[in-house]
């Protein structure tokens, strides 16, 4: 099953990780990265909620920065690339994207 979706921004399209549920249609929620990106942490918090009934969308909200950043919690030169990427991150251009994945999480067939 296709575990990516793009949400049309507008600013653009950016990816996003999808976890769906054995049994459709579903309640969804939409769950946010820390400075690592839509990483191995985020896409198991998705399946962990899956697994429990839920539609999960982590956005990738790095995505005018380095879109598809993906960083380890374990590896020091890892936090330092997410810091940096946190600093430069433009907060209302995020909530902006938060806003429309929303919206497009919404509208999804499935949802």
């Amino acid at each position: 099953m296709n575990d990516r979706i793009t949400i049309e921004s507008r600013d653009g399209p950016f990816g996003s990780y999808i976890a769906r549920p054995k049994a459709l249609p579903a309640p969804a929620v939409v769950v946010l990265h820390e400075v690592f990106g839509v990483n191995a942490d985020i896409r198991k918090t998705c399946d962990e909620l899956a697994d429990q009934g839920f539609i999960a969308v982590a956005p990738d909200l790095f995505w005018r920065q380095e879109p598809g950043v993906d960083l380890s919690v374990t590896s020091e030169l890892d936090w330092q690339h997410g810091l940096r990427l946190y600093q430069a991150y433009d907060r209302d251009a995020g909530a902006w994207d938060v806003k429309d994945t929303v919206n497009a999480v919404a509208k999804l067939p499935a949802g």
